[in-house]
């Protein structure tokens, strides 16, 4: 008797963005005249980390910015939670 094995191929760390978990990434923003508010980030990410630095990579684009009139944003003080 002859036994194959098939070879067990580990588990893959891309997965199609739509598998991916979906975190809410919320950052302070402060205006020009001082009024403080929020901008929140929807962002797919395998990890906490790597929702922080994909939101923390958009709010610094063109679009993110013109959003949010200018304002500053603290990306240091950013929080994630995980949406369900």
């Amino acid at each position: 008797m002859t036994l194959t094995a098939s070879p067990v191929l580990p588990t893959p760390r891309f997965r199609p963005a739509a598998d991916l978990p979906l975190w809410l990434v919320t950052m302070p923003t402060t205006s020009p005249t001082g009024a403080r508010g929020e901008q929140t980030f929807a962002v797919r990410a395998l990890t906490c980390t790597e929702a922080l630095t994909a939101a923390t990579t958009t709010a610094h684009t063109r679009p993110a910015l013109r959003h949010r009139r200018g304002a500053r944003i603290d990306t240091t003080d950013a929080h994630a939670t995980l949406h369900h």
